[in-house]
């Protein structure tokens, strides 16, 4: 989508910055959303080592043109993107409270990407994606699909699956883009049925689930059938089940914190960087902290990073 956040006026001659109406604010634009925010940190990580594709559904105009190219020029390739046309990409803004903790305002009711897997392309699009070896996705992923492209999507998961393909996940909740918290819950607990490495947050699994602990979370989740859960819980410890084991891992707080957007989503990036190179999982844990707390200390969702080095 397009990300419109508060920039900095004392650095008001950025490029790409546009003046609010009252003229006493700047919001900069640029492109962001959770899956994206991860595809794009993991090709920051990974540059040529691991091909990063990215599927999503925009429209044949200028903006959604410039997205293609911007995320082309990010490391993403984008050959799975559709173009829908007549369409216009969704938008969200951001806001932070002083801590830096974020909140949005969205307007995506009508964005392209709903449209996922129940277009004319779509089935050229699954066989393209099952020449891949991981498919990653979110509960937002999930929430925007019409309910037919969705169970399209939740088949092509089975068959992904079936003939090898690894999937990973993070429940990503926001609840208003679900219908009820059942629907949410009901969706949500099969994607996690049928994820090879879940992702999830502590917090969304407390607001959802309504979960006492972090192991309950993790209980709860591997009984669902994930094989690896990574259980993100803010600066807290980091509870990692596999093989059957669970562990906690410390991470060293961030002392530089602007903005919480795409923390999550950089975390992760991370960790699966660590992962599809073979590292340990304390390793991994480490890589998607760091990489997160550079995040976390610039606004919006989309910055520079320095890449994990193993």
């Amino acid at each position: 989508m397009i990300e419109l956040s508060r920039a900095d006026i004392s650095g008001a001659s950025a490029s790409g910055t546009e003046v609010s109406g009252n003229q006493r604010e700047l919001y900069q634009k640029r492109y962001g959303g959770d899956t994206y925010n991860t595809a794009y940190y993991l090709a920051q990580c990974a540059k040529s080592a691991i091909d990063v594709n990215y599927v999503t559904a925009l429209g044949d105009d200028t903006i959604s043109a410039d997205m293609i190219s911007t995320f082309s020029n990010a490391g993403v390739n984008t050959d799975l993107i559709e173009k829908i046309p007549g369409a216009v990409p969704g938008l969200y803004a951001i806001q932070t409270d002083e801590n830096g903790e974020r909140s949005f305002l969205y307007w995506r009711s009508e964005a392209p990407a709903r449209q996922l897997f129940q277009t004319p392309q779509s089935e050229t699009l699954k066989a393209e994606l099952m020449k891949k070896d991981w498919l990653y996705f979110s509960g937002i992923t999930l929430a925007i699909l019409y309910p037919k492209g969705r169970e399209a999507f939740f088949e092509f998961c089975q068959a992904f699956r079936a003939q090898g393909g690894k999937i990973a996940f993070d429940i990503n909740y926001r609840p208003r883009l679900w219908a009820s918290e059942d629907e949410a819950r009901s969706i949500i607990d099969r994607a996690y049925a049928i994820c090879d490495l879940a992702l999830p947050s502590y917090d969304d699994e407390t607001l959802l689930f309504k979960v006492n602990s972090p192991q309950e979370a993790i209980d709860r989740i591997t009984k669902l059938g994930a094989k690896e859960v990574v259980l993100k819980n803010g600066a807290e410890k980091v509870y990692v089940h596999s093989h059957g084991q669970t562990e906690k891992h410390a991470i060293v707080p961030a002392t530089d914190v602007k903005d919480t957007t795409s923390a999550g989503d950089s975390f992760n990036a991370g960790y699966l960087y660590a992962r599809l190179s073979e590292q340990d999982t304390p390793t991994a844990v480490k890589a998607g902290a760091n990489l997160a707390k550079q995040v976390i200390a610039q606004t919006g969702a989309i910055v520079p990073v320095t890449p994990p080095t193993f």
